[in-house]
């Protein structure tokens, strides 16, 4: 072996040893982190986890195994591991998060009454859920871009929002105010996605079963009544969105409904608009798409 052998293996067995000395001191300290953060909600949870690790060319911040103990429960909730991929360290209230829970079991027979209603949908011992939130906040303009809650359940599906409002303080002192005035929060845009993995279907069977139908015949009356408010329909908004909903129900894929205004919205006025009528359709430029 010669010396440029040598000098090659040297420098990368150090730089193996500097980056699992500095992954070891990273990890030390976001466990730090971590234990003041569940430090703060004794009160209401016992958490406890099994490791918590520091991925350093991404720098995200992986809790495993994690227990969860809400205080006068007799529940108790597992989740497979939290990713936090970015966070605001700085501020009691994060003006930026992007975290992922994954693997969080769900037992049925602890859901009380939703439980019945599971089982009837196929859904026996427990489910598999995951969990995706990214969201940043602008203190000068008091807006809250979420990009994405996502809530996913293993043969199920996925629903996620993204959603932008304003007027809203994440002072500490000030945020409970939000539960007295959210009217005057303003509306900006929002998305709901949603895609289907066979709870659609399920709920489908289930209905034609009480109904006594095939679910062929079942969906086939669906597509009939929405036919139905198809051509009741007075504007080529409401139509469109309504002949969306109907190749949904006759593939159910995938579905999305956005709500962009051509002007900001405080949620008093949207609450003043008892029904989903069309003008809300139009207030709001809602279009749905399959």
């Amino acid at each position: 072996m010669n010396k440029k052998q040598i000098t090659g293996i040297s420098i990368a067995v150090a730089l193996i040893a500097i980056y699992f000395g500095i992954k070891m001191y990273a990890s030390s300290v976001a466990e730090g982190k971590v234990n003041e953060s569940i430090a703060k909600v004794t009160n209401f949870a016992d958490i406890d986890y099994k490791s918590v690790s520091v991925d350093l060319l991404g720098m995200d911040v992986r809790i495993s195994d994690i227990l969860v103990s809400p205080v006068n429960a007799k529940e108790k909730l597992k989740i497979h591991e939290i990713i936090i991929h970015d966070i605001d360290k700085n501020a009691d209230i994060p003006t930026f998060l992007s975290m992922s829970c994954n693997g969080i079991e769900l037992n049925i027979k602890d859901l009380g009454e939703e439980a019945e209603g599971l089982r009837n949908l196929g859904y026996i011992d427990k489910m598999i859920v995951n969990l995706n939130v990214e969201y940043s906040y602008d203190k000068e303009k008091k807006e809250i871009n979420i990009s994405k809650i996502g809530i996913g359940a293993d043969e199920a599906g996925e629903i996620s929002v993204s959603l932008r409002l304003g007027n809203i303080s994440l002072n500490p002192n000030e945020i409970v105010g939000l539960l007295f005035n959210f009217q005057q929060i303003i509306f900006h845009e929002a998305k709901i996605e949603y895609k289907d993995e066979s709870l659609f279907e399920r709920f489908i069977k289930l209905r034609a079963e009480e109904q006594d139908l095939s679910i062929e015949d079942f969906k086939k009356s669906i597509i009939q009544d929405i036919e139905i408010e198809i051509e009741n329909a007075n504007d080529d908004l409401a139509k469109d969105s309504l002949g969306e909903i109907m190749e949904f129900v006759e593939d159910p894929e995938e579905l999305s409904i956005t709500a962009s205004p051509s002007k900001p919205q405080p949620l008093g006025r949207l609450m003043r608009i008892e029904q989903l009528s069309n003008d809300i359709f139009r207030l709001l430029n809602i279009k749905i798409k399959s």
